[in-house]
């Protein structure tokens, strides 16, 4: 229930936004992007800079990448994106993200990431998104 209410303050509380280093044909539809930013907790973030009424202690973290430019991109809760939700090993953290963006929602569906020079993506035999399948 935490998790469905999240996702949907999310989406409103993020508006279909143009984001920096993403072709015009990314923005228009559900086509492969790849953005670059900073993971923050949208909530936390929006409430120190925006005096937004966060509860994170009540409802839990919940990570999304924040542009160069200040634009906010949420990720669709998967197994592919559950890390970067969590955002515990890497908040606050530069990262490169890979995926299908769905513009409509302004949200990405994580195929790759790349934090800390290291790559990851999905690996069956790990059950987990790690780097073992990227070399």
């Amino acid at each position: 229930m935490r998790t469905i209410f999240m996702t949907i303050a999310l989406v409103m509380l993020m508006g279909v936004a143009l984001v920096a280093g993403t072709t015009e044909k990314a923005m228009k539809g559900n086509d492969q992007a790849t953005f670059d930013g900073t993971l923050v907790c949208l909530a936390c973030d929006l409430k120190g800079n925006e005096g937004a009424r966060a509860e994170c202690k009540v409802f839990g973290h919940r990570h999304a990448l924040k542009t160069k430019d200040g634009k906010y991109i949420a990720f669709l809760e998967n197994k592919y994106s559950k890390d970067l939700i969590n955002g515990e090993k890497c908040h606050n953290q530069k990262i490169t993200v890979h995926g299908i963006y769905h513009a409509n929602a302004n949200m990405l569906d994580v195929e790759t990431f790349e934090i800390g020079g290291k790559t990851k993506g999905w690996c069956d035999g790990c059950k987990s998104m790690d780097g073992c399948a990227m070399k």
